[in-house]
């Protein structure tokens, strides 16, 4: 809920456990697009919701270290773990997520999925989805969002509290050059626009 004065300033938000404002799939800048598939997904267009390059990798992964630590997740299987499923870490619940992933896949565009996983996925400091996010660290909307900017919001949901530009901007500021550069070698960005931009301060406000 927005509450705004007579002359149409904000006054005051109100919201429940998860502070989240959805967004359209064009009021959400290609850029934030581009960084969020570079870095949580690479294959995002090309597979059907199962990467299963990623899945033999992380299973060699588990393998060797005797149980699940690394989930070869696509983008839509983080959608379906987060909206259905949960994240319990078993081999059930990892097939259950891969049918899930499957089916959507046969119903939404890619574009909807991202959008929707754009939606959802939790950023840290309370902040769940992509406006939520940019309010809170640069007190503005999403679609006027930069490059920088969305280079750091996209690295992190993998581990929001230990990326964390409000209490570790230091590694928050290694991680977000991390996306940049993996944004040059996929071809969404210039390699010299990517040091441009490792150049720059992340520009995160501390408060709300």
């Amino acid at each position: 809920t927005t509450i705004y004065d007579r002359d149409g300033n904000l006054i005051a938000e109100l919201h429940g456990a998860e502070n989240r404002v959805p967004l359209s799939s064009n009021q959400i800048p290609q850029v934030v697009k581009d960084a969020t598939v570079a870095i949580e997904d690479e294959r995002f267009y090309e597979h059907h919701g199962v990467d299963f390059t990623g899945v033999m990798r992380a299973f060699v992964t588990n393998l060797r270290a005797g149980g699940i630590v690394q989930g070869g997740s696509t983008i839509t299987a983080q959608l379906v773990k987060n909206a259905y499923l949960g994240t319990e870490r078993t081999y059930t619940r990892k097939l259950r997520e891969a049918l899930l992933s499957w089916q959507l896949e046969d119903k939404w565009s890619k574009d909807r999925i991202l959008t929707e996983y754009l939606n959802t996925v939790y950023y840290g400091e309370g902040a769940y989805g992509i406006e939520a996010a940019a309010r809170r660290y640069f007190h503005k909307n999403a679609k006027r969002l930069t490059l920088k900017e969305a280079a750091l919001l996209a690295s992190l949901p993998r581990l929001p509290s230990q990326y964390s530009p409000v209490s570790d901007p230091k590694l928050a500021r290694e991680r977000r050059n991390i996306v940049l550069d993996t944004m040059a070698s996929l071809g969404y960005i210039t390699e010299a626009r990517a040091e441009r931009t490792k150049a720059r301060k992340l520009g995160v406000f501390k408060e709300p």
